[in-house]
């Protein structure tokens, strides 16, 4: 049990002390602290009433933005046939696209054939494999010339650690030069295969440097003049004819003939591949359609927040609140704002409108009339509602979303000092407490002295009177 301080001060009044300061004490600290605890709770809900307009907002634009980067909303590509593989690159074309592609011959890596060992644990030699990479050009009798090119050169260093034809593959395919080593085993057999990347420009020479006694790594030289490892394949550039003009590309992944557009080449053909590239109107007018659902939703959830008190009922936590207002009227000027970035389309010209009930839909046979040539304005305007919030673009719903992060910020700031409020409120009812606990105990004090003087006093009367008698 808690030690009553008054009492400690040897107090004589009679009174319950405590239960007087504590009246006295918690009737001011309730006075003072209940305005700022309405406060703090009222902020809190607007703060939290407002993270979720603000959460709704962006969960629309990413949800939005999503089906633009997919490619859903934009010219979808198709190729006729399976030898030639498309697909986006970015957003994809900007236009539609019809070409004819015929593919004469696919690029290629250089392939180099070792002598066989007996097992890839057969010892290599020490020193050091160079490797360069340019062009090679085959001559009339055999042989080639080499032209270096821009790549630099990779050095292969082969130890005791690594003096084995297994060791020596993996030296290759662990420096970086881009060059595969893989070992071809069969009974009693062992060869080792290097294969480089693809295009004309990518084949390579390799140089031995050997520092012990042969046979050693000069068995896997293939310079001009000393191809001790065999030519199985030339490296080659890709070899295709695009609406009858010849080009040829290092790569059989090809980004540069159609813009927005990446063709994979797959094999050889004897006729014409068509690469296509149009608009759904469909995906469109789905996309707009659940755009719409969402975005009454979300006027919807703003009207519930600010909901005046009714029939007895609690207003919504954003009643008065001027963010709320300019969420709401934000979201209803999106349909009649031009977007530049449109070529001036606005989700009006969409078939989408505010009826007399506040509430927004969209006439999907006004969609269905757009004209072809608008669909791309139509995912240009989807595109620029999606995208991220930018001070010079308002019409974006993550500019519009960032109207609540601000007013949260302002509000948390207010609740922040109404809290700091409440701990002075709090800090001064304890000095209260302890005031008033000393002015009692010294009134205690002075109770009892004068009790004791009182005694005295009637003692002295009584033996005075007693003496007279």
């Amino acid at each position: 049990m808690a030690t009553n301080v008054l009492t400690a001060f040897n107090a004589g009044s009679g009174l319950d002390s405590r239960a007087l300061v504590d009246g006295l004490v918690n009737v001011e600290r309730e006075t003072r602290s209940a305005p700022l605890t309405r406060r703090v709770e009222t902020l809190t809900a607007r703060i939290s009433a407002l993270g979720q307009l603000r959460s709704a907002l962006s969960g629309i634009a990413t949800s939005l933005d999503g089906r633009v980067r997919t490619g859903e909303l934009g010219v979808q590509l198709a190729s006729s046939d399976a030898a030639i593989a498309v697909e986006r690159v970015g957003i994809g074309p900007a236009s539609a696209v019809a070409s004819g592609v015929v593919v004469n011959r696919l690029a290629g890596g250089q392939r180099l054939n070792s002598a066989a060992f007996t097992s890839g644990s057969d010892p290599v030699g020490l020193g050091t494999l160079s490797f360069q990479f340019g062009r090679r050009t085959p001559v009339d009798g055999g042989g080639f010339t080499f032209a270096a090119g821009t790549r630099p050169s990779v050095n292969v260093t082969i130890g005791q650690e690594n003096n084995t034809l297994a060791g020596l593959a993996r030296a290759i395919n662990e420096s970086g030069a881009g060059v595969t080593a893989s070992i071809i085993a069969s009974t009693g057999s062992a060869t080792l295969v290097l294969r480089g990347p693809e295009g004309a420009e990518n084949a390579f020479i390799i140089s031995a440097a050997a520092t012990g006694g042969p046979p050693g790594l000069e068995r896997f030289n293939h310079t001009p003049g000393a191809e001790t490892m065999v030519l199985g394949e030339a490296a080659q550039d890709a070899e295709l004819v695009v609406d009858g003009v010849l080009i040829t590309r290092g790569t059989n992944r090809i980004e540069d003939v159609i813009a927005g557009a990446r063709l994979s080449l797959k094999r050889t053909t004897t006729t014409g591949v068509a690469i296509t590239a149009a608009r759904d109107g469909q995906a469109v007018s789905g996309a707009l359609a659940d755009f719409v659902g969402t975005l009454q939703a979300m006027r919807q959830l703003i009207g519930d927040f600010r909901r005046p008190s009714q029939d007895g009922e609690e207003p919504g936590p954003l009643a008065n609140d001027p963010t709320a207002r300019a969420l709401d009227q934000r979201i209803t000027r999106l349909i009649t704002q031009a977007v530049p970035q449109a070529n001036g389309l606005r989700l009006a010209d969409l078939g989408v409108s505010i009826q007399r009930d506040g509430s927004i839909t969209v006439d999907t046979a006004q969609l269905a009339n757009l004209p072809a040539t608008r669909l791309g304005d139509a995912e240009a305007l989807l595109r620029e509602l999606s995208g991220a919030a930018s001070p010079t673009r308002p019409n974006r719903l993550q500019s519009i979303a960032q109207l609540a992060v601000t007013a949260s910020e302002g509000l948390t700031r207010q609740r922040d000092r109404a809290n700091q409020d409440l701990e002075k409120v709090n800090r001064a009812a304890d000095v209260q407490r302890i005031l008033l606990t000393r002015q009692f105990a010294a009134m205690d004090r002075a109770v009892a002295q004068s009790r004791a003087t009182q005694v005295q006093l009637d003692q002295q009367i009584a033996f005075w009177t007693r003496r007279d008698d």
